[in-house]
């Protein structure tokens, strides 16, 4: 009796354990892998970083003078 008490516990610990899998497997699994395969597609063309200008980086450097100062009043 105790021997099938301890088979029905281990079979129903593996169908747990088998259950969770396949939620995984079901759920994020398939997304994982497509993922993976648009990822590997993009791998395959070459896309290039626009480089700045040392002008447009000496402009950003002196933001100061691109402020707007101004005063404000309360309204009434």
């Amino acid at each position: 009796m105790y021997n099938f008490i301890k088979t029905i516990r281990l079979a129903a610990i593996f169908s747990f354990v088998l259950g969770i899998i396949y939620l995984f497997a079901k759920f994020l699994l398939i997304p994982i892998l497509i993922f993976a395969l648009i990822m590997k597609l993009f791998g395959y063309f070459k896309f290039t970083t626009v480089k700045k200008s040392s002008n447009q980086e000496s402009n950003k450097k002196h933001d100061d003078d691109n402020f707007i100062d101004a005063e404000y009043e309360d309204v009434d």
